[in-house]
């Protein structure tokens, strides 16, 4: 017969000095992290993206399923690289901090608000073609202003 708890073996608990537990900061997932380093956030905005996924011909639940697609709900920030100049989106998702949507900002797209949400194509992670997102926001007014920012930045991305 084994010794071991039912609830299996406790984590050891930090201790301070006086005895008492300590407490440990929350960590926030969906703040900046690597390959942010050289970056500068532009604008932040939490939004939700959702990217144009084509129904698939054959597919069993062809005539109930809608084209778009959730990708997470999160901040999404608008970066600017400190050398090259290059700017980006990225938003990640929530509660995770994983990465929804991380495209560069097409210097030849037009940015447009349209009610709560900003329309755009940009390059498909192969590079092969283009695919269609919407980033959602909470107002008219924080689109507009997201929209405003992208194209008065999407400039530095030209070549």
């Amino acid at each position: 017969m084994g010794t071991t708890p039912v609830n299996g073996t406790p984590e050891p608990q930090g201790r301070q000095e006086d005895g008492e537990e300590a407490t440990h900061e929350q960590i926030s997932l969906t703040e900046g992290g690597p390959g942010e380093e050289d970056e500068t956030i532009v604008h932040e905005v939490r939004a939700k993206a959702i990217k144009y996924v084509p129904v698939q011909k054959g597919d069993e639940d062809e005539g109930k399923k809608s084209p778009w697609s959730t990708q997470g709900v999160g901040p999404l920030r608008v970066l600017k690289n400190k050398s090259t100049g290059a700017v980006r989106m990225l938003l990640r998702a929530e509660p995770r901090g994983h990465i929804a949507l991380n495209k560069t900002v097409l210097p030849d797209m037009e940015y447009k608000p349209k009610a709560k949400t900003v329309n755009f194509a940009t390059a498909n992670d192969g590079g092969s073609g283009l695919e269609t997102w919407v980033l959602q926001v909470k107002t008219a007014d924080l689109a507009v202003e997201l929209a405003g920012v992208l194209e008065a930045n999407k400039g530095a991305n030209k070549k």
